[in-house]
C-alpha cells in the first residue's frame, strides 16, 4: 500500500529557489542600531529589505497558517542599546537565511501568497490567517491516500524513528564540530598571546653586565645556539600578526549540514505538535502531512551525509593551517630547521 507521499530529493528541493540574506550597512537609530536586511530571492527575481520583525510575522503568518507543516524556529532576536556583536549579527543573518531557504524551498509553503509577498512586495501587508490550511482546502484532501488511519500512524511512527536516530547522529556531528571551531580559535589566542611574549624577551637584555660574575663555571661555557632578539622580534611579529579566524561560508557542504540539522529538527517537533489528540475529521490529514514533511527532512538528512567528506576535509585544513603557523615561528626562531 502507499502513503501517498511521494519521495522527495534535495536537487528538487534546491532548485525551487536560492534565497540571500545580507545585512544592510548599519544605519544607526537616535537609541536602536535598527538592522536591516537585503533578501533576494532567484526564483522570483527580486530583492527586498527586511526587519527582523518582519521575519517575525512571516514565521505567526505561516505557523498559523500550516499548522501541520515543519516550520523551524527562528533565530532569537536579542535586541540591546548598543546592538549585537558583528560575529552574532553574522550568525543571525546566516541563521535568518538558513529559515528564509527552508520556507522558499518547502514543497507547499513555497507557493504561499504570504510568503510571496514577503519576497516580492516593498512593503507587504501580512495578516494572521482567520483559517489554517485543512479549512482553506475544503476539509478535503485533494490526493486521497489508500492506508487505513491505523496503517497511516504505524508509518509515521516508523519514520520517526528514522528522523530521531538521524537527528542525534546530525547534531552530535555539530557539537564536534562546533567544539573544533572553538579549539581552532582558541590555539590563535594563545599564539596572540605568545606574540606578546615573544615581544617582551626581545626587548629584554639578557647579555651579562662586565660588573656581573656569571654565574656558570666555566666548564658550561659551551656554545650553546640563542634566537637573536631580531630573530625573536619577527616571530613575535608572525605570532601577533595572526588573522582572525573567517566565519563559516553559507554556501558549500557546511550550508547544507546546517539546513539538514534545522529541517530534520523542525519535522521532529512537528511529530512532538502533532502527538497531542487530533480531532477526528483532522487525523488523516495530519498523519499525512508528517508523513511528506518526514520526506522532506529525510532528503535533507541524506544531503548532510553526502556533505561529510567535504566537511572533514574543511576540518582538516583548518588544523594544516594552524601547524603551518607554529611552523612559521619555528622557522623564524631557527633558520637552520627547514619547515616540513
Amino acid at each position: 500500500m502507499s502513503s501517498g507521499t511521494e519521495p522527495v530529493t534535495y536537487e528538487e528541493l534546491e532548485n525551487t529557489d536560492v534565497i540571500s540574506v545580507e545585512l544592510v550597512p548599519e544605519r544607526k537609530g537616535l537609541i536602536l542600531k535598527h538592522c536591516e536586511y537585503y533578501v533576494s530571492s532567484r526564483r522570483h527575481g527580486t530583492t527586498v529589505t527586511r526587519r527582523y520583525n518582519e521575519f517575525s510575522q512571516l514565521y505567526d503568518v505561516l505557523l498559523t497558517k500550516y499548522p501541520y507543516r515543519a516550520i523551524c524556529s527562528l533565530p532569537p532576536k536579542r535586541v540591546n542599546v548598543n546592538g549585537g556583536s558583528p560575529r552574532f549579527l553574522q550568525r543571525r543573518r546566516a541563521a535568518l537565511q538558513r529559515w528564509l531557504t527552508l520556507v522558499a524551498r518547502h514543497p507547499v509553503l513555497a507557493h504561499d501568497a504570504d510568503l510571496r509577498a514577503f519576497l516580492c512586495e516593498p512593503n507587504p501587508r501580512l495578516e494572521r490567517p482567520k483559517h489554517d490550511e485543512f479549512m482553506l482546502a475544503g476539509c478535503q484532501d485533494p490526493t486521497p491516500v489508500d492506508m487505513l488511519t491505523e496503517q497511516l500512524a504505524a508509518a509515521a511512527a516508523a519514520e520517526q524513528d528514522r528522523l530521531r536516530l538521524l537527528q542525534l547522529g546530525l547534531e552530535r556531528l555539530l557539537q564536534i564540530f562546533d567544539k573544533v571551531e572553538s579549539r581552532l580559535e582558541a590555539d590563535r589566542s594563545d599564539v596572540r598571546a605568545l606574540g606578546a611574549g615573544l615581544t617582551a624577551l626581545s626587548t629584554a637584555s639578557l647579555t651579562p653586565s662586565p660588573l656581573t660574575p656569571s654565574p656558570l663555571p666555566p666548564a658550561s661555557t659551551a656554545p650553546v645556539s640563542v634566537p637573536s632578539q631580531p630573530r625573536l622580534k619577527e616571530a613575535a611579529r608572525v605570532a601577533s600578526e595572526i588573522p582572525d579566524m573567517p566565519e563559516q561560508d553559507d554556501s558549500g557542504a557546511i550550508s547544507t549540514f546546517l539546513l539538514s540539522v534545522d529541517a530534520v529538527a523542525a519535522a521532529r517537533a512537528l511529530a512532538a505538535r502533532l502527538a497531542r489528540p487530533q480531532p477526528p475529521s483532522r487525523q488523516r490529514y495530519a498523519l499525512k502531512c508528517q508523513l511528506q514533511e518526514s520526506q522532506v527532512a529525510l532528503a535533507y538528512g541524506l544531503a548532510a551525509i553526502q556533505a561529510l567528506p567535504e566537511l572533514f576535509c574543511a576540518r582538516a585544513e583548518r588544523h594544516a593551517e594552524a601547524a603551518r603557523l607554529w611552523a612559521d615561528i619555528h622557522a623564524t626562531l631557527d633558520p637552520s630547521h627547514s619547515r616540513q
